[in-house]
């Protein structure tokens, strides 16, 4: 009984404690400056997402329709020509993703798949914007990663470090107030107030996504809102408890303010670009044109004689005639599939090694995020919304199992009618419609790497920081006052 009624005592205080700090807080300007400078960002950040991610998708819907109608009218041609007059595929956007672009303004929207080619991505938009902008765009998630701490920092710096400049804490410590209640109900009104200013860019981009029907390139879309929304919960509560913490221990107003912006600099602008630079000499990747070089000097090397004879040979007994000019079937087809294969291989050596690079290097990044939790809540952000490094190798993926599906059919094509009388077999619409629509959608999520990775690191700095919170209230309870 005495430990429910000390519950009930703890939680009344703490009732009281937050009517208390929000009706101090409506009487301040500067906390409606704050919200209102914050609340115009967020809108603006809100638009914008919303107006680019609106003509992005009708942008690439219309030209995904037009690429397919050009497919199909094609008109009569051998399969193998249409191999190479080729076609444009287009990646899928989330709503998430414009909330957190990601790396989706730097790696293309577009990729043409082509026979014996597996092409890079086109038409970066981050190509078509001034260096400014690329180097501060303003996104939701720029909103919620940096400027909405700065938000909490200059209205909560003198959470108690007021109280001791003011005099009052002795005061409290006299009448026995539960300090921890009075903390917990001021760090949720921080809370409160970063979670308002956040609201406005959320609420345009769902708006957008509604009004187009809701379709997403996830099959787990809603435990991925879920995730982003839990994530960022918990990287707004870290800051909460960290300037709670701060202004518990610091001595004065300005101690508090200066640590607690040293902390902002640090772990918001310092420590994700140290990451960066980290990651990229942990596992170096080459030049675009050093790469393309290796590939092609690798598909440039002719395939092994012998084992090309000896799969004609085999080709041959199994149809049971001496030469080619006898089969049943198109040998030009054959050997058209024989050299997709041997590009294939080529394509899946050292792309398989590109992409481990890149996945090593996503990795070294994500170490950061157990000393910041900015990395660590930008990496859960974009993976969740599919615009990280490793959702786009999906979709590089993706498109290129599409390519080697179209050589596939084409090639079969070109296979199952052989030459007669000189004339090749020319493919019709009927060919080019039996070639399958692209449709790509993200793998689930994986909870383990997710977990490890970017849930872990965030609970722990919540974790760190909520203690170190607790004994700075602790101290200001039953320490000295000076």
């Amino acid at each position: 009984m005495p430990a429910a009624s000390s519950g009930r005592r703890w939680w009344r205080a703490c009732h009281g404690a937050w009517q208390a700090d929000w009706r101090e807080r409506r009487r301040d300007w500067r906390v409606w400056l704050v919200l209102g400078l914050g609340m115009l960002l967020a809108i603006c950040a809100g638009v914008l997402a919303a107006v680019d991610l609106q003509g992005t998708l009708d942008a690439r819907q219309v030209a995904a329709q037009a690429e397919r109608e050009r497919w199909e009218h094609q008109g009569a041609k051998n399969p193998h020509s249409a191999a190479h007059y080729g076609v444009y595929v287009f990646k899928p956007l989330a709503a998430l993703a414009a909330l957190d672009p990601g790396v989706e303004r730097y790696v293309g929207s577009s990729v043409w798949l082509e026979a014996h080619k597996q092409n890079e991505l086109v038409y970066r938009p981050a190509s078509d914007e001034p260096g400014a902008s690329r180097q501060f765009r303003l996104t939701p998630a720029l909103l919620l990663q940096v400027l909405a701490p700065v938000a909490m920092i200059f209205l909560g710096f003198g959470m108690f470090a007021a109280e001791r400049e003011r005099g009052t804490l002795p005061a409290l410590r006299v009448n026995a107030a539960p300090l921890g209640a009075i903390g917990v109900a001021r760090a949720a009104v921080l809370l409160c107030l970063a979670g308002v200013i956040a609201l406005p860019a959320c609420a345009a981009v769902a708006l957008v996504e509604l009004r187009g029907g809701g379709a997403e390139p996830f099959t787990d879309g809603a435990a991925r809102v879920a995730l982003f929304g839990i994530g960022y919960l918990l990287y707004l509560a870290t800051w909460a408890a960290l300037v709670t913490a701060v202004s518990a221990w610091a001595p004065t107003m300005r101690a508090s303010l200066g640590v607690l912006v040293a902390l902002w600099a640090a772990t918001t602008l310092v420590l994700p670009r140290a990451a960066v630079e980290l990651a990229q000499s942990t596992a170096p990747l080459p030049t675009m044109q050093q790469f393309r070089e290796r590939v092609d000097t690798d598909l440039g090397m002719p395939d092994d004689p012998a084992e090309a004879e000896r799969h004609k040979q085999q080709i041959l007994k199994d149809y049971g005639v001496r030469d080619v000019s006898e089969l049943p079937v198109n040998w030009a087809g054959i050997s058209l599939a024989r050299g997709e294969a041997h590009g294939n291989r080529v394509f899946d050596r050292h792309y398989s090694a590109l992409f481990d690079a890149m996945a090593r290097q996503s990795d070294a990044v994500a170490l950061g995020g157990w000393l910041s939790p900015t990395v660590a809540v930008a990496g859960l952000s974009s993976y969740v919304a599919g615009s990280d490094t490793a959702s786009h190798i999906q979709f590089v993926r993706g498109a290129e199992s599409q390519r080697r599906r179209i050589q596939t059919v084409l090639n079969d094509a070109i296979t199952s009618h052989p030459e007669r009388d000189g004339k090749k077999y020319e493919g019709d619409a009927a060919l080019w419609r039996s070639v399958p629509p692209f449709r790509f959608t993200y793998a689930p999520i994986e909870w383990s790497h997710l977990m490890l990775t970017r849930l872990l690191p965030l609970l722990a700095l919540l974790a760190a920081s909520t203690l170190l919170a607790r004994l700075g209230v602790r101290r200001l309870r039953l320490g000295s006052l000076q």
